[in-house]
C-alpha cells in the first residue's frame, strides 16, 4: 500500500510536467516558439513514456490483504495449577566447575512456576553448565515432583531425521492436530510443508522443528540453551510470540538482548564467579545497573527492600522456618542501616 501511494504521487507529478511541457512559454516570440517546438515535443514524449511505465507498475502491484491476527495458543499443560507461582526449583549452595577452573561458587536461588528466567553473562561464565546441572538435577538442586521439563540444545538430538515434521512433533505431543498445525504455521511451516522429512530441511528449519516439538511436548517447563542461534528475524519473532503466550515456565540462555527484553520476567546474572538473581525485566535491570556502582546506603536500602518483598512473597506461598529466619535477618539489617543513616 505504501508503494502504491508512492507510485500514484509520482504519476501525478509526471502528468503535471507533461501538461506544462505543451504550454507555450510566456514572453517568447513566435519565431522562438517555432524553434523550440521539437525540444518540447521530445520532452513531452519522454515524460509520457515515464508516466506510462509508472501506470504499468501500479497495475502490476498485487492487492495487499490486511494482516490477519494470529489465533491464540491455548494448551493443556500437565500439573499447570499445581506449579503456578509456586517454587519449582531450589538451588542451594551449588558450585560450578570446569576441570580445575571455578565458574561460580555457593549459588543460591529459586525459580517459581510461570517464571520466564533469562540466564545472562559473558562467554565462558558457566551459563550452559548451570542449565545442564538443572536438567540433570545434580546435588544441591531440588526439583518439584510436579515439574516436567524439556531441554533444547544445539545438537538437535530430539529429532528423527527420517520422519516428517508433523510426525516428529506428534510423537511427543498430547495436543490435537489443529493446535499442532497452528504452532507449525507460526513457525512458517504451512499446509503440505508439514509432511517434508526432516532430513531435507536446512539447519535453521531443523532448529524451528525442534523448538516446535519441544513447545508442544507433554511438559510444563522449557529449558532452552541459545534458542535463537541459526534463526532468521521472522523466526525469532515467531518464537517470541509463542513463548509470550506459554503459560508454563521458561529458563533460557541467550545473548540476544532484544529476545531477552521481550521474554524475560526475571534475570539471573553470572559474573565474577558469582550468581545473582534480579527480580524484574531486562529493561529494569539495565536501569538499576548504574546505581549499583555507587554503593550508597540508599542503594543498599533499596536492595534490602527488594529482598524483603521477595521473601514475603515466598512466605505467603510456601511458609518455612528457613524463610522466616531469612526474613528476620533482612529486617534486622534494614533497621541497622536506618539507625546508621
Amino acid at each position: 500500500m505504501k508503494k502504491k501511494k508512492q507510485l500514484e504521487e509520482a504519476l501525478k507529478l509526471k502528468e503535471k510536467k507533461t501538461e506544462r511541457a505543451t504550454k507555450t512559454p510566456k514572453r517568447v516570440s513566435e519565431s522562438e516558439v517555432r524553434g523550440t517546438k521539437p525540444y518540447f515535443a521530445k520532452k513531452q514524449k519522454k515524460l509520457q513514456k515515464t508516466a506510462k511505465a509508472i501506470q504499468t507498475r501500479l497495475e502490476k502491484l498485487e492487492k495487499a490483504e490486511k494482516v490477519k491476527e494470529l489465533p491464540p495458543i491455548k494448551m493443556n499443560l500437565p500439573n499447570e495449577e499445581t506449579i503456578k507461582n509456586r517454587i519449582i526449583f531450589r538451588v542451594e549452595d551449588v558450585t560450578g566447575m570446569i576441570g580445575e577452573r571455578m565458574l561460580w561458587s555457593h549459588a543460591n536461588f529459586q525459580v517459581r512456576g510461570g517464571d520466564k528466567l533469562a540466564i545472562i553473562g559473558p562467554n565462558g561464565s558457566g551459563k550452559t553448565t548451570l542449565v545442564k546441572k538443572i536438567v540433570n538435577q545434580e546435588p544441591g538442586i531440588m526439583v518439584s515432583p510436579s515439574v516436567k521439563m524439556g531441554y533444547f540444545s544445539q545438537n538437535l538430538n530430539i529429532l528423527d531425521v527420517e520422519k516428517s515434521i508433523i510426525e516428529n512433533v506428534q510423537f511427543s505431543s498430547k495436543q490435537d492436530e489443529t493446535l499442532i498445525r497452528t504452532v507449525l504455521a507460526r513457525m512458517h511451516f504451512f499446509n503440505e510443508d508439514v509432511y517434508k522429512p526432516v532430513r531435507v530441511l536446512s539447519g535453521g528449519e531443523r532448529v524451528k522443528v525442534a523448538l516446535a516439538k519441544l513447545f508442544l511436548s507433554d511438559i510444563n517447563t522449557l529449558i532452552l540453551d541459545e534458542p535463537t542461534n541459526f534463526l532468521d528475524t521472522e523466526s525469532v519473532e515467531a518464537l517470541e510470540s509463542l513463548l509470550k503466550e506459554y503459560e508454563g515456565s521458561v529458563i533460557f540462555v541467550s545473548h540476544d538482548r532484544r529476545f531477552i527484553e521481550n521474554i524475560a520476567t526475571r534475570i539471573l546474572i553470572i559474573r565474577n564467579q558469582k550468581i545473582e538473581l534480579f527480580e524484574g525485566t531486562f529493561q529494569q535491570y539495565k536501569h538499576v545497573q548504574p546505581q549499583k556502582t555507587r554503593d550508597s546506603k540508599k542503594d543498599q536500602r533499596l536492595l534490602l527492600e527488594t529482598k524483603i518483598s521477595e521473601v514475603l512473597s515466598r512466605l505467603s506461598i510456601e511458609p518455612s522456618k528457613e524463610l522466616e529466619i531469612e526474613f528476620q535477618k533482612l529486617l534486622k539489617e534494614k533497621r541497622e542501616l536506618d539507625i546508621n543513616k
